[in-house]
């Protein structure tokens, strides 16, 4: 029987975040971000290709994302979790031995908007937590973007409010992981993805260190 267990399952990931003292100007132009901030890409791992650039940053604001989508042919429908976007995870205790989430666990989605349609930011449940907070209003989520013909850029700030737990001063690890979906170029992640639960399981997350230097 074959399973296909991605091969990233049974190693662990981490990444160092650089710190940014002047957080970056949320316009979806991506001139601001430098490959000191971008994400490994752990695909290859697989025999896979990324078709996007992903940065990460934090301060004591928050943390900070920049995704550049290249060759992104058409948008899919945005109706939350549906159609082309981003989610990611967050554990501001990165806990890697439980098996479900906990009320420092988070999910966000964000969805880059096309036309008249306005990028949007928004938190949902984790399924099977064991405990989760009151979900953060949107509105204080910050997201910007630039679509074209070639695909898109977005950048997202998610205020350090809206991270129950998030204190780089006590703890400057977090639990992480993202899922970037394309409905042509299908899914880029960056620890393990399907058929493992990783939407849920924080014990198949990376890890990211928050750095000041």
């Amino acid at each position: 029987m074959n399973l296909l267990i991605p091969k990233r399952a049974f190693f662990n990931f981490a990444f160092a975040c650089p710190f940014r003292a002047d957080a970056p100007v949320l316009d979806g132009d991506l001139k601001d971000w430098d490959e000191r901030f971008r994400v490994p890409d752990l695909m290859e791992v697989e025999g896979g290709k990324p078709f996007a650039d992903f940065y990460m940053a934090w301060n004591d604001a928050g943390l900070y994302f920049a995704v550049h989508v290249r060759k992104a042919a058409g948008m899919g429908v945005q109706t939350k979790l549906k159609g082309d976007g981003l989610e990611v995870w967050v554990d501001t205790r990165d806990v890697r031995d439980a098996h479900r989430a906990g009320r420092y666990c988070h999910h966000f989605y964000f969805l880059p908007g096309r036309g008249s349609r306005k990028p949007v930011g928004g938190q949902a449940r984790i399924r099977r937590a064991r405990a989760q907070g009151k979900l953060c209003d949107p509105g204080r989520l910050g997201v910007a973007s630039k679509v074209t013909r070639t695909g898109y850029r977005m950048e997202i700030h998610v205020p350090a409010e809206a991270l129950r737990g998030f204190d780089p001063e006590e703890n400057n690890r977090l639990g992480f992981t993202y899922l970037l979906k394309d409905r042509k170029l299908g899914r880029q992640c960056w620890t393990a993805d399907e058929p493992l639960p990783v939407s849920y399981d924080p014990s198949l997350w990376g890890t990211v260190e928050l750095v000041r230097d």
